[in-house]
């Protein structure tokens, strides 16, 4: 199986399709297709071309997916860095430059691009786009670009626009997942699974909004086994797991001097990690390699069930309600194997639900966001003592800096 990548020429085309995958799309199956090179951007103005061009969206926000949990998790309380690389050893002490910004940045913005533009097209040349299925998909992947962007951006910026708040990736990611909902609709029983993976995304974006009870809305209309992944893949280098290219490729980051390495190798299953018994490629810390992503083409998770739960939990424990939020967090720990957890105050409460968000979202590129927003405020004490000192987000990278005029203040 092979995935697809739709790139952007001088003047903003969508111009080359690399590859195919249909099985990522969860509603094309058993293709027999070729690369078929180079194709013109007129090509792309044709009913036909869909499939090919959400493809080429999906593709680019399934990198990003793996880049935003590789780089901010060495910058959150993920990993840490032991790195050669000088841009990872800075992200992993809380340093995140302009200067080195674009290893995340440019990859984040480049899957919304291609997953807006791509839905601009869809709706141009399918002939009943709002009973298409492509379009659906589409409006569900450029939510999750939209979304992925908000946990490790600073500030949102919209093709070459002026910044405004972070929550305007949340509050657009809001708008594709409605869309793809209402679609999925249209199209009947065969896009019930674009409609479900959209609602675990209004559930994310919701919470971070502070839109607690649609948070827990949408949370409850997600079953407890529900998964949605970015997939990976051994075909190439663009399509392998990022973490596992730096953990188990090479050596740049480490579980060593994190929660789970406190816990021991066997102390989470949801965090495992193996001791190697020699130090990472910086040679400052030991080595322990993670063990989540044990393969190339291990894939992503971008919303799962037990997250959901969470999310449930949180909004209990916001309205004062401790007891029923620590009975949703141990019974996500239940559920994973590991021993209940206990607090009788909201500040312990609190503790537990960042540390299990941790526990549950690792290395999937959730906690730069979850640091910050819970930390900022001061509600897990945990997160608060990790972020002193520290940058939270990803600012503009250098490319976005000297191409766009409303940035000048930063260059």
């Amino acid at each position: 199986m092979q995935s697809s990548n739709i790139s952007r020429n001088v003047n903003g085309n969508l111009v080359r399709w690399t590859a195919a995958s249909w099985l990522c799309l969860g509603v094309l199956t058993g293709c027999d297709i070729t690369n078929p090179g180079p194709i013109q951007d007129d090509a792309l103005e044709v009913p036909a071309a869909g499939k090919t061009v959400l493809v080429g969206l999906v593709s680019d926000v399934e990198v990003s997916a793996s880049v935003a949990a590789y780089y901010s998790g060495v910058a959150s309380t993920d990993l840490n860095a032991d790195a050669t690389q000088g841009w990872v050893q800075n992200f992993g002490a809380g340093r995140i430059k302009i200067e080195e910004s674009s290893y995340l940045w440019d990859e984040a913005q480049a899957a919304r691009w291609t997953a807006e533009h791509g839905i601009e097209r869809l709706r141009r040349t399918q002939t009943s786009p709002d009973q298409s299925p492509l379009l659906a998909a589409a409006h569900l992947w450029a939510g999750y670009a939209n979304r992925i962007l908000g946990d490790v951006a600073c500030m949102a910026i919209f093709d070459g626009g002026a910044p405004e708040d972070n929550a305007e990736y949340y509050r657009r990611a809001v708008g594709h997942f409605q869309n793809a909902i209402t679609i999925a609709g249209a199209v009947g029983a065969t896009a019930d699974s674009t409609a479900a993976r959209a609602r675990a995304g209004l559930a994310q974006a919701y919470l971070i909004l502070g839109d607690y009870p649609r948070a827990a809305q949408f949370a409850g209309l997600v079953p407890d086994d529900f998964l949605f992944v970015a997939h990976r893949s051994g075909n190439s280098v663009r399509e392998n797991n990022r973490i596992w290219e730096a953990t188990v490729v090479s050596s740049m980051a480490t579980v060593h001097g994190t929660i789970s390495a406190e816990l021991g190798p066997n102390g989470d299953p949801r965090t495992p990690w193996l001791d190697l018994n020699k130090t990472g490629a910086g040679g400052a810390r030991p080595y322990y390699q993670q063990r989540k992503y044990v393969d190339r083409g291990t894939d992503t998770p971008l919303a799962k069930g037990a997250e959901m739960r969470l999310i449930e939990a949180e909004v209990l424990l916001r309205a004062g309600e401790v007891t029923a939020a620590m009975d949703k967090i141990n019974a996500v720990r239940t559920a994973a194997g590991v021993t209940p957890v206990s607090a009788t105050t909201p500040a312990q409460a609190w503790v537990a639900l960042d540390r299990e968000r941790h526990f549950t979202l690792w290395l999937e590129g959730r906690r730069l966001r979850d640091n910050a927003r819970l930390g900022t405020t001061a509600l897990s004490s945990w997160s608060a003592g990790f972020i002193q000192g520290r940058d939270l987000c990803f600012p503009p990278s250098l490319t976005e800096v000297a191409s766009n005029p409303n940035l000048e203040d930063l260059r």
